[in-house]
């Protein structure tokens, strides 16, 4: 019986810090003055609320977010650069990786028809490389040997 309660109470005790480790924040959104760390993220149209480790719901204007991440993948607010070398605008762009010198970004954009402005059903990847913080290069999915030459690997 000592055996049986003892056996019981180590599972319990067990599956307790499996529970606690289980909640560990991994998410993040930052603000320019704040980051708020939690465990589930959820984005919106116009708002993001990301689930704090207390229990408690934080909501966030999208148009404040500077950078965020969820789970395994971090968000950061970039220029897009154009073909011409016009910047456009501010975008959320996914972080790839980084070298001593080159941060590089992945933007994921809809395809036009034309240059008639009328969206396609097509997702274009396109690649972006700065250097010391400043826009070097963009690349664009088809661009397989530029991709190879900053370690990309096709996918």
């Amino acid at each position: 019986m000592k055996r049986v309660i003892g056996f019981a109470a180590l599972m319990v005790i067990c599956f307790g810090l499996k529970a606690q480790v289980g909640n560990d924040p991994d998410c993040y959104i930052k603000t320019g003055d704040k980051i708020y760390l939690g465990t589930e993220l959820k984005m919106g149209l116009v708002n993001s609320r990301i689930s704090l480790s207390d229990g408690t719901v934080a909501k966030v204007k999208n148009r404040d977010i500077t950078a965020y991440r969820h789970h395994n993948k971090i968000y950061m607010k970039m220029p897009v650069i154009c073909d011409r070398y016009d910047t456009i605008c501010m975008a959320m762009m996914q972080y790839i990786k980084s070298s001593s010198e080159y941060d590089i970004f992945l933007y994921c954009c809809n395809d036009l028809i034309d240059n008639t402005y009328k969206l396609a059903n097509v997702h274009r990847n396109i690649f972006f490389v700065f250097k010391d913080g400043k826009f070097y290069r963009r690349i664009a999915e088809n661009q397989t040997e530029a991709l190879l030459a900053y370690g990309i690997k096709e996918e």
